[in-house]
């Protein structure tokens, strides 16, 4: 007579590989590396000081010759001046939140736990962007609660409820937010540091540069005068409260662009190729 055996029953590790799970462990692998905390905190310490020179050092007798224009957005101008650096910063550390782990073979870790990967890489880029995110508007309100008692002594309209004031606060984090993930896929279709820094800082920082030389000296071509506005650099300050041409949606249109093409084609290469 035999004795039935009881089916063994087969644990999923589907259960244990739900996206909040993942996201969960990806923010932990981020907030524990060091060069998290500093990146975040040279962008506070950078941006607060270019604001309090900026604010301090402006003379109050230029006020009146400004127009009005140009005085209401100038508080708030000044106070997410430190976004210019501040995108630079993020840039490199959203090449580093993926590079890093080619380099040191963990990505093969979150593959093996996540076959998919692509889970993996939008995790990834969640976390980049809230934390961004909220640096960027941390630090655009510290920076206006420094400049707004300095310039409003010298004449400059404040107003923090003003629509265009909520707007910029937000558009600062929304842009270093942005800026973070399309470097993220910068550095995952290059898995390199040096490679991945190397194009993030030459897109955000040197194209733009490039291309105002180029218009400067083809003056007459009215496609490359243009051509600066669409860059992500120079519509993410516009988003910041920086002047220009566009309507606020269509800068947030052209930094998504940017961001959304890096995003895939990153996405792509992590699918197909191999860790």
């Amino acid at each position: 007579m035999s004795t039935a055996v009881a089916p063994t029953t087969r644990h999923s590790s589907l259960g244990h590989l739900t996206f909040p799970r993942v996201v969960r462990s990806e923010w932990i692998k981020f907030r524990t590396l060091r060069s998290t905390f500093w990146s975040y905190a040279i962008v506070l310490v950078l941006g607060l000081g270019i604001t309090s020179l900026v604010a301090f050092s402006f003379p109050e007798s230029a006020v009146s010759q400004m127009p009005a224009a140009a005085k209401a957005t100038f508080v708030t101008s000044t106070a997410s001046f430190g976004v210019y650096f501040g995108q630079l910063i993020v840039a490199v550390l959203g090449v580093l939140a993926i590079s890093g782990e080619y380099s040191t073979g963990m990505i093969r870790s979150s593959f093996a736990a996540v076959p998919r990967r692509t889970p993996v890489f939008v995790a990834k880029a969640i976390v980049l962007f809230i934390s961004s995110f909220v640096v960027g508007i941390v630090t655009t309100l510290a920076g206006y609660a420094i400049a707004a008692p300095v310039l409003s002594s010298k004449g400059f309209p404040v107003d923090l409820t003003e629509a265009g004031t909520v707007w910029a606060i937000l558009g600062a984090g929304a842009y270093l937010g942005l800026v973070s993930v399309f470097a993220l896929g910068l550095g995952t279709l290059l898995r390199s540091a040096a490679g991945g820094i190397a194009a993030a800082l030459g897109v955000v920082f040197l194209l733009p540069i490039i291309v105002s030389i180029v218009g400067g000296l083809l003056a007459t071509t009215e496609w490359i005068a243009e051509l600066p506005k669409y860059l992500i650099s120079n519509a993410g300050q516009a988003m910041a409260g920086a002047g220009t041409e566009l309507d606020p949606w269509q800068n947030v249109l052209i930094v998504l662009v940017w961001t959304a093409v890096s995003f895939i084609a990153g996405a792509v290469v992590m699918k197909r190729r191999d860790a």
